[in-house]
């Protein structure tokens, strides 16, 4: 007797067995049973025939803590996640509050998991501009996903440029734990000049933060990245990756043995920079949206297998801090968790004919290998957690911001009409999500902190 069997088209990492039965129990997969025999005897039945089972979603790129005014906070924000068929997050450290530089602040935002999250969170650490580095092994211990830095400076404190002397030494203190650095890669030495140069033109321009930030200015800070992976043989990450270069340069470093990858953002995938004039400060994303040839280009390195996984970068800033008539004017961001996995699956597998098990290696498995929780997460297979997005190909509805469970009351993607809708979420067998029944139905949240399984240079990839 299992305590939940679920029925429908289940995605498993090669195939996909249609009408197949899922059997949970104790919060993990026990068997995934051909249709050809019969219902397995369970306390609970979902009947998800013609619906896509899928492996929970991830997205490695969330702020719950950016806003020193309206923090979102892992309520609202893990809510909105399960809303939009995700089971686990990565939560970025630069919190307006403190960024997390210690075990300390760690355990504090691992309180906070275990006391308002209704999905799984993983937690990333960074270090200070100076002297964090003797704090790095301390941070592993009390269970970091990853660490995050920055070559360009939004701020001194939150959000600092690291200089390259303390990159090398974080590297090399990351390399044989097994542990991820994240590089946002920007250039600000060739951005400030060109924000300077184009902020007076911001008003009546939106499209100057995208001119404010070229290509190059990316492209360099990769390369830089990159090489450093590989000169010191260290696991490393590139986030929100814009432009379809930066994707060969990191398969040209893979091929010749460095520990690389890199992920783009679905907002780079579904939006451009002609969508500036009417989006305004709201479309207003750190790196910017570009051209519509290179999102092309993304979309080509994504068919092609470039792409590893695609996430939110999601940011839930009041409207009051977008709204601002010069684009530079305003924060840099915007929300996305709810709409990751539908509008991707919209984009790709609807719009664009993708393989169902490839969008379940970009939403699911991809990430999930990269940072050390695979097979436990982000597939369905006996012995991993039951997280499971159960999405029904068949819909087509229109995205409205005010109906998002985010406590942002916008979005760039507002009524934007999408294919496909996810209309169950399961954390480890439980249903936090359920469209028939309202929306989110968990009493009280039961999530839990995401600690990687970490076995240094042997670490899954």
């Amino acid at each position: 007797m299992y305590d939940l069997v679920l029925q429908g088209n289940l995605v498993l990492p090669d195939h996909v067995i249609h009408h197949g039965y899922l059997a949970v129990g104790d919060g993990r997969i026990c068997a995934i049973i051909d249709s050809a025999g019969p219902r397995p005897p369970s306390q609970q039945f979902i009947d998800a025939r013609g619906c896509w089972v899928l492996p929970g979603g991830i997205d490695t790129h969330v702020h719950a803590y950016s806003s020193a005014t309206d923090p979102e906070g892992y309520g609202p924000l893990t809510r909105s996640a399960a809303a939009g068929g995700l089971t686990t997050v990565f939560d970025m450290p630069y919190d307006a509050s403190q960024p997390v530089t210690s075990a300390e602040r760690v355990r504090q935002k691992a309180a906070l998991v275990e006391r308002d999250a209704f999905i799984d969170v993983g937690l990333y650490g960074t270090i200070s501009k100076q002297g964090g580095v003797p704090r790095v092994r301390e941070m592993v211990q009390a269970g970091v996903c990853a660490f995050k830095v920055s070559l360009f400076e939004t701020d001194p404190n939150r959000f600092p440029r690291i200089p390259d002397d303390e990159l090398v030494a974080l590297l090399t203190e990351t390399r044989d734990s097994g542990v991820v650095v994240a590089f946002h890669a920007e250039d600000d030495e060739i951005i400030n000049p060109l924000v300077r140069s184009w902020h007076p033109r911001g008003a009546d321009n939106p499209t100057a933060h995208c001119h404010s930030r070229p290509p190059l200015s990316e492209t360099v800070a990769v390369l830089k990245a990159l090489e450093m992976a590989h000169e010191l043989r260290a696991a490393v990450h590139i986030v929100h990756c814009t432009l379809p270069r930066g994707f060969e340069l990191v398969n040209r470093y893979r091929r010749e043995g460095a520990d690389v990858s890199a992920e783009t953002c679905i907002h780079y995938l579904a939006l451009s920079e002609d969508d500036m004039p009417r989006l305004r400060g709201f479309g207003k994303i750190n790196p910017p949206l570009r051209s519509a040839a290179a999102r092309e280009g993304l979309w080509n390195a994504l068919f092609a297998g470039s792409v590893e996984f695609v996430t939110s970068d999601h940011v839930a800033w009041p409207r009051a801090l977008k709204d601002k008539p010069n684009v530079f004017d305003n924060a840099s961001g915007a929300p996305g968790v709810e709409t990751l996995l539908p509008l991707l699956y919209s984009e790709a597998v609807a719009t664009r004919g993708l393989p169902i098990t490839r969008f379940a290696q970009l939403i699911a498995a991809g990430p999930a290998r990269r940072f050390g929780l695979y097979p436990h997460k982000g597939a369905l297979a006996p012995g991993s957690d039951a997280d499971i997005t159960v999405l029904d190909p068949q819909p087509t509805w229109t995205f409205r911001a005010a109906d998002s469970l985010t406590t942002a009351d916008w979005s760039p993607f507002d009524g934007m009409t999408l294919h496909g809708r996810v209309v169950k979420t399961l954390v480890r067998g439980r249903t936090v999500f359920d469209v028939e029944r309202g929306g989110v139905v968990s009493a009280a949240p039961a999530g839990r902190l995401v600690t990687p399984q970490r076995t240094g240079n042997n670490a899954e990839k």
